[in-house]
């Protein structure tokens, strides 16, 4: 099929697909949906005319995808920290994934740059289902606590480990609404969350910080901000590392981070190293595995045995090493009402 008479089918199903949303309950599976991407998967010249920036997302995680949008008919979460998530549907989980009219999650587990990499796929409805938790009380707290537990404390469907914000003293830090921190930061580069869900990815510099805060103030509400980095993928481009931006950013190691694919939809990137099996990457190939994923922005969390995905309360990337406490974590919870 020539490019242009492809890129006028795709247009067509897209619409095709929009309209439906009024007709398909949130969460159905159209056969219809599941065709058209088997066909795209096994297009061979696909990825020549159009690119990685172009690639559906529902091709990257699931077909599924295509099929829950945003809607008007769930009440979003309280945006406050402390406040946890709806309860799950426990008898909505399978082995893999799990799906309500509010949110729809895949796990996945690929073998890239001789590691194991374990990814989680998720679509929600509205952007407070996006969250964060601490161990502690307050964002000043130091108190630590399994990634497992604060994810069971918070009725987190899947969640994944935070930046651990104590371990530096600059960055903005604010966790759903709450501010902790303001002050830039002249080394890391900055991940800020607006009231849509969506990621701004802010690079080093104290000055270039102090001003996008100033102009980001002006059009958004920080929901969520961490202080770690580097950015990986920023506006669908992968980014150039730099040598001395990371301390063990060249060395083969544990990495977790998190990435927007689209609106509302994201997903957590774990890798397991320091073990035979796995290696581990570098930051520079982790900012690769982010954009082989589809992410038009993502960003770099603590790793090493921070690094931990959780999902229905277990860990999904096992390892040799006992779990490590943590301060804080990102998850991601049902608005469904489970009564």
């Amino acid at each position: 099929m020539r490019k242009g008479g492809f890129s006028i089918l795709f247009v067509l199903v897209l619409l095709m697909a929009l309209s439906l949303i009024f007709l398909i309950p949130s969460g159905a599976v159209t056969e219809e949906a599941e065709e058209y991407y088997d066909e795209l998967l096994m297009e061979d010249s696909g990825e020549e005319e159009y690119g990685a920036k172009h690639k559906p997302i529902a091709v990257i995680a699931s077909a599924v995808f295509s099929d829950i949008l945003p809607s008007s008919g769930i009440d979003p979460l309280p945006i406050e920290l402390g406040v946890p998530g709806n309860a799950p549907i426990e008898a909505n989980f399978t082995e893999n994934g799990y799906r309500d009219e509010s949110m729809i999650v895949e796990i996945e587990q690929r073998r890239m740059y001789d590691s194991d990499v374990y990814i989680a796929y998720i679509k929600v409805a509205t952007p407070s289902q996006l969250r964060t938790a601490i161990a502690g009380n307050k964002l000043s707290s130091e108190r630590t606590n399994f990634t497992t537990a604060i994810a069971s404390n918070y009725n987190a469907v899947v969640a994944m480990n935070g930046d651990f914000y104590s371990m530096v003293a600059t960055g903005y830090i604010t966790r759903m609404g709450t501010e902790g921190r303001e002050k830039p930061s002249k080394t890391m580069d900055l991940l800020w969350i607006d009231e849509l869900g969506d990621f701004h990815i802010v690079p080093n510099g104290q000055d270039g910080q102090k001003q996008a805060m100033k102009e980001f103030k002006a059009e958004h509400e920080l929901i969520n901000s961490f202080a770690f980095g580097p950015g990986l993928v920023v506006d669908g481009e992968k980014v150039e590392m730099r040598d001395n931006l990371w301390e063990h950013g060249s060395y083969d190691e544990p990495r977790a981070g998190i990435g927007q694919l689209d609106m509302l939809t994201y997903c957590l990137v774990v890798v397991n190293g320091r073990e035979e099996n796995t290696e581990g990457v570098t930051i520079e190939e982790f900012a690769d595995i982010m954009y082989q994923l589809g992410c038009k922005q993502a960003y770099n969390l603590d790793g090493g045995n921070s690094a931990t995905l959780v999902f229905n309360g277990k860990i999904v990337n096992e390892k040799q090493a006992d779990e490590r406490k943590v301060l804080d974590i990102i998850y991601f919870a049902s608005a469904a009402d489970g009564e």
